[in-house]
């Protein structure tokens, strides 16, 4: 007796990926590699960023800057879409399923940075914001120094822990020094972002959270209460990861990425689940 197993045909969403700030698309690259054959996954270079970055609408305000370009690429491809983000990915895509619900088929955020909303919630949420605020001070004011060095350096070293700027060669500093601009408009975006954790009430999207638990405790704090506020969402807190996951330990974040957008496709009927035949 021989068993054979023959996949079903079937068509899935596409997953469009969105990177954090300092990053690129490429950072999707192995969830590219990780979901081939089941899903396709588009990522874009966000404004500022890679070779071909998409074109900021101007015309808006905050997130809605890159989020209106992403919904134009995401209207393109013809359907709703699986959307991913990390970080900075994270609060352009929570904009744009603001913005565009029926474009959105499911959110899989990777801690989003969205962090415009703490000077309404407790005392803790009011410090963390005053935080994030003196990073992002921090990088505008070594950057009109003609530092964007060390600018860039204390940004990355609260991400990934301190020491983690010393460590890098010279041209990976080089390249992050490089960056800095975007980076700073990124967090001007996002400080300028007006919606309100209630506003995620209205959004029926099933939701995946992610967020690590070795990551910066306002990076924790904003993950979990964008996660109460959504109505279909779950979160999954994950030991001995930090903010950079996505990009450094991809193959526990990929699964997750993969286990959500499956369950929302009907995984038993579309995800090319074996059929058994003996001979």
């Amino acid at each position: 007796m021989t068993i054979s197993f023959q996949p079903k045909e079937h068509i899935n969403a596409p997953i469009v990926a969105l990177h954090s700030s300092a990053s690129n698309s490429g950072q999707w690259t192995q969830l590219e590699a990780d979901l081939d054959g089941r899903f396709t996954v588009i990522a874009f270079d966000l404004p500022g960023y890679g070779r071909t970055p998409l074109a900021g609408d101007l015309s808006q305000k905050g997130a809605a800057i890159s989020a209106a370009a992403v919904i134009q690429e995401i209207a393109d491809i013809g359907g709703p879409v699986h959307l991913v983000g990390h970080s900075n990915g994270g609060g352009v895509a929570i904009k744009v399923a603001l913005m565009r619900p029926d474009l959105v088929k499911s959110l899989t955020l990777y801690e989003p940075a969205a962090f415009h909303f703490l000077k309404h919630t407790n005392r803790t949420g009011q410090r963390l914001l005053q935080q994030i605020q003196l990073i992002s001070g921090l990088v505008t004011a070594a950057a009109a120094g003609d530092d964007a060095a060390a600018g860039m350096g204390r940004f990355l070293d609260f991400w990934n822990g301190d020491g983690f700027w010393t460590n890098l060669p010279t041209s990976a500093k080089q390249r992050f020094a490089g960056m800095i601009s975007s980076v700073m408009t990124d967090f001007a975006n996002g400080f300028a972002e007006t919606w309100a954790l209630r506003d995620l009430s209205e959004l029926e999207i099933p939701t995946l959270v992610m967020t690590g638990l070795e990551s910066p405790e306002v990076a924790q704090y904003v993950s979990v209460a964008i996660a109460k506020a959504l109505p279909q969402s779950r979160i999954a807190l994950l030991p001995e990861l930090g903010h950079m996951a996505p990009v450094f330990q991809p193959e526990w974040v990929n699964s997750r990425i993969f286990e959500h957008v499956a369950s929302v496709e009907r995984p038993i009927v579309n995800c090319s689940w074996p059929t058994r035949k003996a001979a």
